[in-house]
């Protein structure tokens, strides 16, 4: 007999004809085999009262496990009402048109259970639903719900469940949620939260609180009384302040978790946390000693806290079930323990980034030890031969430390899982015999700066399923053994850059098909010659510093993913291919300057939407420079330097490429005026256009670089990022320690970034700069024109400019007497123009400025005195002949002291006519000179100045007879 009550049962069927069913889910839902609603999936009844009590939705979606996002789209039906016996609804991964309405849900007064997660709700949490006073469960996560948590939440005191993360939640995080005393999980995470976190003191009861990824702020709060609390999640919020001591109170704790905030303070006590077995506190700031209670929790599997600021020593690890620790990236000192070996189950060790030293200890007692990272310490000794006792080691990392000693095949004995080498950065040499071997096939090699050579690592020939391998600045230097390029099936990464590499590299186009995924190949700086091959899908292509030759048709046959490519310092000659459209919205980096490339620059390159850096520079192009490269909008660096362009600089330089940071066109034919267009941008920090043909004024507009008056420390400008290569990695055992890493890996792009760098002439020199010099270096280079008029005042607003030079140009009139403005100038380059008048007295204030040529112009008078302006060779002031004073060996002149003579008149006449004229004569003369001082400026300039050097003359006189006499009278 059917248990199922017909009204019940139609309101059943106005909820799925609600509903579309895309995937036929509740297709048996009234059909003529089943009238009895009981036994439709999905829905569970009172078996004695034949009442609907569960209606669970969500549960075919975690049945069935096909679909991906939504498994039903439509409303909720208000036949809803008539399930009044409902204690338990479920619906997850509905995708609702609408949000349901607030009083319907508040209206199913015996509901104990609502799950809504993943159900395209917006807008705020109806206030209503605080009505189901019954509620033990509620979750509303992975929404889009958005406004505050409602303080009428408060009102649920039953409630054991609470999850509203991911969602688009704000405000504060309701005080009333600390009254919860049955609460047994809370999940805020991925929210908008602020503010600080209510007291959970009162919650005795609660078992599981999350509040992790949101964007909470303030202190954390008193957990003291929580004696039953046992999972604790406040991770990825913006906490601050001291870390609680009152954690280490929480004696039944299972699970801690406030990584990534910015707690400060020492960690807390936890050995009374004997349950413990999870920590992790992981990016904060916590700084002193790092807790020795930790290293005698028996059941911690689980330790992370890195990034942080601890010191002092690790502590002696007792606990025995440990699988995974890190301790990266603090300031730890001193040994690695000897107990790290006593460790038996662990898995997982990473103490990189720290300052300890000693040996590595003897690690034979991991058995199950496969991941292992010290990188980036100061370790000092010798890796001893134990640690090849490991057996089951699958993942070494020793990079980045000071190592040293010999490696030989006894290491590498008995790790016969070994899947990643990494040694990198430190004194190691590898010395395995001729016919040694590394027992294990490895995925992932990295040796930088290893002793390998010179001779090219036979034992390599033995390694077939590397896709990572890294052999840069090994000291090899002969050439690639023809058996190599049949090893790998699945490279990826390739670089063998910064050794002495010699020979040809042979036809790698059939590689095209062995390459799981899209590989990066970096063979720069070696001795390698002859032609670019014929190469295959390549993500990033990296020759430079060799002595390749021949044309660049080669790049037409690189499939398009290339994201960049350095063929720079090489004698590669022809034109430049015209195939760019292949590379579009890829290519970020493209440099080929240094070699002997000719033609004019083809227009297809207008296609690098993406393109942020193009070296040009030290080729032999002709032309104009083409109009299309106004679409490459992306474009932060170009340097176009030592070509044979010509034609106008384009105005659309200034209109179009507004993120340019630097514009080098310096050594080309350009000719006509200085577009002031080009002050348009605002970014620029360096601007050489000298060793041209410009000529006109120079744009009163400089004043709008404003980023030549400002500092800037950033590197978002000379850095690029691109992808190294793409790949699906490695998931053979990443999947054993993240249990959510997805079954399926479609290409997983690996970032590396290019850092700028460019040639100034820098106090007279030819100076690179790269790395943080770029990021500080202020230049404006317009030197060898003829560009004429007077330097504009607007100049002078460039507070932070480093470099000026103006040199062999036509430029007239007075040095502005504002040049001491540019307070951090430590190059200033005026000479061979036609400047006249006086140094500004203002450039005694540039306390920086270190290099300093005013040489053959027409400045006149003295150079002022007391100030470091003397301290120039007197080269910085030659060939201005009306110049005068130190450095120079001409002396300003002195008035001549003129004799008197004692004449006798006795016609009193004479005198009385003499006085007067002289009178008449002295106030005529007077009022001249005063008329003259006041109409010409070069006079009343000379007039003072030779004023001041009287009385600096007097002063000298005066003060050497005063001194002849002092001795006189001291002897």
């Amino acid at each position: 007999m059917s248990l199922c009550i017909e009204k019940e049962r139609q309101a059943l069927l106005d909820v799925k004809a609600n509903l579309l069913d895309v995937h036929l889910l509740l297709d048996g839902w009234g059909s003529q085999e089943e009238l009895d609603c009981c036994k439709w999936v999905g829905v569970t009844c009172n078996n004695h009262t034949g009442h609907v009590i569960e209606l669970d939705l969500g549960y075919v979606f975690e049945v069935c496990q096909l679909f991906s996002g939504y498994t039903f789209f439509g409303s909720l039906s208000l036949s809803l009402l008539v399930l009044k016996q409902l204690q338990y609804l479920n619906l997850d991964y509905i995708g609702f048109e609408s949000n349901p309405s607030p009083n319907l849900l508040a209206s199913m007064s015996n509901l104990q259970q609502l799950h809504m997660s993943n159900a395209n709700l917006s807008g705020p949490i109806p206030h209503q639903l605080a009505n189901l006073s019954n509620l033990l469960h509620l979750d509303l996560s992975r929404n889009s719900l958005t406004g505050s948590i409602p303080f009428s939440f408060g009102d649920f005191t039953s409630l054991t469940y609470l999850d509203l993360s991911q969602n688009l939640l704000g405000g504060f995080v309701p005080r009333s949620f600390g009254n919860y005393s049955s609460l047994v999980h809370l999940n805020l995470s991925q929210n908008l939260l602020n503010g600080p976190l209510p007291d959970f003191a009162r919650c005795s009861s609660l078992i599981n609180i999350s509040l992790a990824h949101n964007s909470l702020n303030g202190s954390m709060p008193d957990f003291t009384r929580c004696t039953s609390l046992k999972y604790l999640d406040l991770s990825h919020n913006f906490l601050n302040g001291n870390m609680s001591n009152n954690l280490g109170h929480l004696v039944n704790l299972k699970y801690l978790d406030v990584g990534h905030n910015s707690l400060k303070g020492s960690m807390p006590d936890f050995t009374r946390c004997t349950s413990l077995q999870t920590l992790d506190l992981s990016n904060n700031l916590l700084s002193g000693n790092m807790s020795s209670s930790v290293g005698q929790l028996s059941n911690l599997e689980f330790l992370d806290v890195g990034h942080n600021s601890l010191n002092g020593s690790m502590p002696h690890f007792r606990c025995t079930s440990l699988q995974i620790l890190d301790l990266s990236s603090n300031f730890l000192s001193g040994n690695i323990p000897n107990s790290v070996g006593q460790l038996s189950n662990l898995k997982y060790l990473d103490v990189g980034h720290n300052s300890l030293n000693g040996s590595i200890p003897n690690l034979i007692g991991c058995p199950y030890l496969w991941f292992l990272d010290m990188s980036s310490n100061e370790l000092f000794g010798i890796v001893p031969n134990s640690l090849g006792q490991v057996s089951n080691l699958e993942y070494v990392d020793f990079s980045s430390n000071f190592l040293e000693g010999v490696i030989t095949d006894v290491h590498f004995l008995y790790l016969t899982h070994l899947y990643y080498l990494d040694m990198s950065f430190n004194s190691l040499a590898l010395n395995i015999s001729v016919h040694g071997r590394i027992p294990s096939q490895l995925s992932i090699i990295k040796l930088q700066s290893c002793k390998l050579g010179p001779r090219f690592p036979m034992w390599i020939e033995t390694q077939v399923s590397f896709t990572h391998l890294d052999i840069s600045n090994a000291g090899i230097s002969e050439s690639i053994p023809e058996w190599f390029w049949d090893l790998s099936n699945g490279l990826q990464f390739l670089n063998l850059s910064s050794n002495e590499i010699k020979g040809v590299l042979p036809n790698m186009g059939y590689l095209v098909h062995f390459f799981d995924g899209v590989p990066g190949l970096d063979l720069s700086n070696n001795l390698l010659e002859g032609r670019v091959p014929s190469l295959p899908m390549l993500a990033t292509l990296n020759l430079s510093g060799n002595r390749f030759s021949g044309t660049l048709s080669f790049l037409c046959e690189i499939v398009g993913t290339l994201t960049f490519l350095d063929l720079s310092n090489n004698s590669l000659s022809g034109s430049l291919p015209d195939c760019w459209l292949k590379f579009k919205e890829k290519l970020v980096v493209l440099n080929l300057s240094n070699n002997n490339l000719s033609g004019e620059i083809p227009s297809s390159l207008g296609f690098l939407s993406n393109l942020e850096s193009l070296y040009l520079r030290t080729n032999a192009f002709v032309g104009e420079v083409p109009m299309s490269l106004s679409n490459c909008t992306s474009l932060k660096f170009v340097d176009l330097r030592e070509n044979k362009l010509y034609g106008f600089i384009p105005q659309w330089i200034g209109e179009k490429l507004s993120k340019l940071y630097v514009l080098v066109l310096g050594s080309n034919k350009f000719n006509g005026s200085l577009p002031s267009h080009i002050c348009w941008l605002y970014n620029l920090q360096v601007l050489d256009v000298s060793n041209n043909e410009l000529s006109g004024d120079i744009p009163r507009c400089f004043d709008n670089f404003t980023a030549m008056a400002k500092r800037s420390f950033g590197d978002d400008m000379t850095n690029h990022s691109y992808y190294s290569y793409y790949s699906c990695g490695d998931q053979g055992h990443l999947d054993q320690l993240d249990p959510g890493y997805p079954a399926y890996c479609p290409y997983q792009r690996q970032d590396a970034y290019f850092l700028d760098n460019t040639w100034v002439t820098w106090k007279g020199t030819e100076r690179s700069f790269g790395r943080s010099g770029l990021q500080l270096l202020k230049n404006i280079d317009l030197s060898r024109n003829n560009l004429s008029g007077e330097i504009p005042y607007e100049i002078t607003s460039l507070y932070e400019l480093i470099s000026l030079n103006l040199s062999i140009n036509k430029l007239h009139g007075e040095v502005p007497k504002d040049m001491g403005l540019l307070k951090s100038l430590e190059s200033l380059d005026l000479s061979r123009n036609e400047f006249s008048g006086h140094i500004p007295l203002s450039l005694a204030q540039l306390n920086f400025l270190s290099y300093l040529d005013l040489s053959f112009n027409n400045l006149s008078g003295s150079i002022p005195t007391g100030s470091q302006l003397q301290r120039f060779n007197y080269t910085s002031y030659s060939g201005n002949h009306q110049l005068c004073g130190p450095p120079l060996t001409q002396r300003c002149g002195f008035p001549p002291v003129v004799e008197k003579k004692h004449v006798e008149e006795d016609e009193d006449e004479f005198w009385e006519s003499y006085y007067t004229g002289m009178s008449v004569g002295s106030a005529v003369g007077f009022l001249g000179i005063c008329g003259a001082l006041i109409l010409n400026r070069h006079w009343r300039y000379f007039f003072f100045a030779w004023l001041s050097h009287v009385k600096d003359w007097i002063y000298v006189i005066v003060a050497v007879h005063l001194g002849k006499l002092g001795r006189k009278f001291r002897r």
